[in-house]
């Protein structure tokens, strides 16, 4: 039983190990390519939780006067919640990835393939526009791809699920979006120009 516990030790901190060489060598490419994913982050409440059967968003306790513009990401846990929508002084209003109006392009799978995650009005929302004869596996983990200059690229979202009744490739979100208490909204500068 010791044994097996140093050896799970041992692998413990070569993953830590190669975590850490891996994201010095995403800093190093971001830097070649001129990415930069530098972002403030702020915590804030969620005050109201507009839960109708179509429309799926959330309101916050925090506004421009916090620094929080539309469009900013909103994360929990650094897992992919929605994004801004409306800003008020003292509030905001998130639209979440569950909502009928929310689309984002996505990536997954170790082959990076391309899709747009549609909001359904239901819990898990849906894959769209994969690639022709991409042969879809349930349990990839699905990434923001950050491909429309909004959401941070690598921003985990959640699992792929296949619903065999309707054919329809899903995602399960890391978080629940029925459960949110406390949110984290990212400042990132959305007025930079992308090229």
């Amino acid at each position: 039983n010791y044994q097996d516990t140093v050896s799970e030790l041992q692998s413990l901190k070569q993953e830590i190990l190669i975590n850490k060489f891996l994201k010095l060598e995403n800093n190093k490419l971001r830097k070649l390519i001129n990415e930069s994913i530098e972002s403030k982050e702020i915590l804030a409440k969620v005050l109201i939780d507009k839960n109708s059967p179509f429309l799926k968003s959330i309101i916050i306790n925090k506004g421009t006067q916090a620094g929080i513009k539309k469009g900013m990401p909103v994360t929990q846990d650094n897992y992919l919640v929605g994004r801004v929508v409306e800003v008020n002084y003292l509030s905001s209003r998130v639209l979440l990835l569950t909502d009928l109006n929310s689309r984002i392009p996505v990536t997954l799978g170790s082959d990076n393939a391309q899709a747009i995650l549609t909001g359904s009005a239901t819990r898990n929302p849906k894959l769209e526009y994969l690639p022709e004869d991409y042969v879809f596996e349930d349990e990839l983990t699905v990434f923001a791809s950050g491909k429309d200059g909004i959401f941070i690229s690598g921003t985990p979202i959640g699992k792929t699920i296949s619903n065999a009744e309707k054919y329809i490739k899903e995602v399960k979100l890391f978080v629940d979006p029925n459960q949110l208490s406390f949110v984290t909204v990212n400042l990132i500068d959305l007025n930079k120009e992308k090229f």
